[in-house]
């Protein structure tokens, strides 16, 4: 069964680094082979191990960009041609433990999988099953291609419909997808919602602890792993829930995917280097 990790890159919102780190995080916690691919239309930059999709060929920029309609391309039929299972990630996100567990609860079971949208803290109390239901979070969706090619058909038929129905893409993946399942909530966590305490706790709580059992840490909103990962990191969040300085794990992390996007370039201009005295002699 051909595996693939899919995230999107378009504009300028995300530099090339991000699709490079978000690769080594997944090769340092996959145990089999796997494709990695990047839905972009700047693919500058990438090391060699990213292939590359075009996501206007699907027509999926036809969609309204707020609410983040166009990510539904992925959706597209013959997009992911000779791909048994893909997994989208979100660019913003951190992974910490193997992603084997998530792979093998997929296979498991038909259907999509996605994340279910986080409840305020308050809600944290109850058991999930108790708490309301706010819809799907799309920083993690896995599905077996061709099994979902409607959450893009349909829109693309009628786009104002769905805009009539909810707000995002996550909601409507939420509703309309066949055999939605939410992901098993240790799998992944949010950074803001669950990591950073609300002032003025903050103040007494400083560091930013690494969480104990998830493999994801989703950053969503403010803020973002950049943000938080350079040595000179200074004040970063939101009033409500503001932190300072690096965070030593999310630090590590953008660390290692640098280095092994340097290492990985630096093969490739080699090796191009070669090619290119063999044609010259």
């Amino acid at each position: 069964m051909t595996l693939a990790f899919v995230c999107i890159k378009w504009g300028e919102a995300y530099p090339a680094e991000d699709v490079n780190i978000l690769y080594q995080g997944v090769a340092d916690h996959v145990s089999e082979p796997f494709r990695f691919i990047c839905l972009t239309d700047r693919p500058d930059g990438l090391r060699p191990e990213v292939e590359v999709a075009d996501l206007p060929g699907t027509g999926a920029l036809a969609l309204r960009w707020r609410g983040c309609w166009p990510k539904l391309g992925m959706f597209a039929p013959g997009l992911l041609a000779g791909v048994d299972l893909a997994i989208y990630l979100d660019l913003d996100i951190v992974i910490l433990r193997s992603l084997d567990p998530i792979i093998a609860h997929v296979r498991a079971r038909p259907g999509l999988h996605v994340l279910r949208e986080w409840n305020p803290n308050i809600w944290e109390l109850l058991p999930v099953s108790m708490r309301p239901d706010r819809g799907a979070q799309s920083s993690m969706v896995a599905w077996r291609p061709g099994e979902q090619d409607h959450l893009y058909l349909d829109v693309m038929a009628d786009p104002e419909a769905a805009y009539a129905l909810v707000k995002n893409d996550q909601l409507y993946i939420g509703i309309k997808a066949h055999e939605r399942h939410y992901f098993p909530p240790h799998f992944a966590v949010s950074f803001r919602r669950h990591l950073v305490p609300h002032y003025p706790l903050n103040l007494l709580f400083k560091r930013i602890r690494k969480p104990s059992r998830a493999a994801i840490v989703v950053f969503h909103g403010a803020p973002k792993p950049l943000e938080v990962a350079e040595d000179k990191a200074g004040a970063w969040g939101t009033p409500r829930r503001p932190g300072f300085g690096p965070v030593d794990w999310v630090r590590d992390y953008w660390k290692r995917g640098r280095e092994g996007a340097r290492e990985a370039l630096a093969r490739k201009a080699a090796t191009e280097a070669d090619q290119s005295r063999q044609i010259s002699s």
